[in-house]
């Protein structure tokens, strides 16, 4: 009973809808079945968030195994996995909002479940490119470098005056605005999802990529700037808008932990 009350106050239960197209029999179904099921939207998000703790769970395992190792990238293969890892425990979790949505809109259609997937892979599949190009040019330029801390504490600085900018602002509210899907998917249930995350995931990427460039200069292993910055992003996708001194004021501390970095590498 308790536990009934305690699920239904956290959204995980809610009464059953009635089926059916008809009117008048939704009315008498509603009125006969007063059964109990599982809110779909919240069980969602809960899959979500158990995968983003997997994948926590997997990041302090290789930031053990990687400790007092150097600060490069390894094959691309290696990375590509470790990236995405990191990725499913960072982003995931800010991408709530949108799932949520996505399954209270789809629910009641066939294949919900797996064009959840889908969304969330394609949402992922955004942010594994980009780190897959970032790989490249880390490559490419032949890091990490001897002054390597000096390019990671400016590259910290540098996303706090990113955090300011038009490009990220402009990101920021369309994140907000996709967490909000205006009217009924299209009848293609799957395209939609696909469609969907990469949007999400592109607006997502306008919004923390300096964040992200930063995270990869770091290095793969570094568990607590991966925690200190998935912070960051959660405050950019879940606070609501800031006043501009607020703003200038988590501009600033990202720039603080860049002066932080070097003073400590």
């Amino acid at each position: 009973m308790y536990s009934s009350r305690l699920f239904m106050a956290i959204g995980m239960i809610r009464q059953a809808r009635p089926g059916g197209f008809c009117p008048a029999c939704r009315v008498l179904m509603k009125v006969r079945d007063a059964r109990q099921e599982l809110a779909k939207p919240m069980v969602a998000a809960l899959v979500v968030l158990v995968v983003a703790g997997v994948a926590w769970a997997a990041m302090v395992h290789h930031a053990r195994a990687m400790a007092g190792m150097d600060m490069g990238l390894g094959p691309i293969e290696d990375f590509a996995v470790t990236w995405l890892v990191m990725m499913a425990a960072m982003m995931l979790p800010s991408a709530i909002p949108v799932v949520l949505e996505f399954v209270r809109t789809a629910e009641r259609r066939r294949g919900w479940p797996v064009a959840t997937g889908v969304l969330a892979v394609a949402y992922l599949g955004v942010w594994l490119i980009f780190g897959v190009v970032c790989y490249v040019i880390y490559t490419a330029v032949r890091m990490p470098w001897p002054n390597q801390h000096l390019v990671v504490g400016l590259a910290l600085a540098l996303a706090g005056a990113y955090s300011l900018s038009p490009i990220k602002r402009a990101s920021q509210a369309r994140c907000r605005a996709l967490c909000a899907l205006h009217g009924p998917l299209p009848f293609n249930l799957m395209w939609s999802a696909a469609v969907a995350g990469a949007r999400y995931g592109l607006s997502c990427l306008g919004c923390s990529a300096a964040l992200m460039v930063a995270m990869i200069l770091l290095g793969m292993s570094s568990l607590w700037w991966a925690v200190i910055l998935g912070i960051v992003v959660l405050v950019y996708k879940f606070a609501p808008p800031l006043r501009a001194r607020y703003e200038l004021i988590v501009s600033a501390a990202l720039v603080a932990l860049g002066v932080a970095y070097l003073m400590m590498a």
